[in-house]
């Protein structure tokens, strides 16, 4: 019983790092209740998905697009670099 429990803990640990990384929670939660320990290594592995990333600082107003340059500057930013 306690096993279960433990990669049912690995599962929610890959779906909450692979969120905060832009990933798909549901897809780590799948891998890292089949893999266990091995999910939540390649959950701390796998790269941030950049372009999600930037899209949600957007849409929670950390970041806007320069009007000049089109890239992401902080919302606080009066100039571009």
């Amino acid at each position: 019983m306690e096993l279960l429990f433990i990669w049912f803990l690995f599962g929610i640990v890959s779906a909450v790092v692979a969120t905060t990384k832009g990933r798909s929670g549901c897809g780590w939660f799948a891998l890292g209740i089949l893999l266990g320990p091995f999910g939540c290594i390649l959950a701390l592995v796998v790269p941030k998905n950049q372009a999600v990333a930037e899209k949600e600082a957007v849409k929670r107003g950390e970041m806007k697009k320069c009007p000049y340059c089109a890239e992401l500057i902080k919302a606080e930013a009066i100039k571009s670099p």
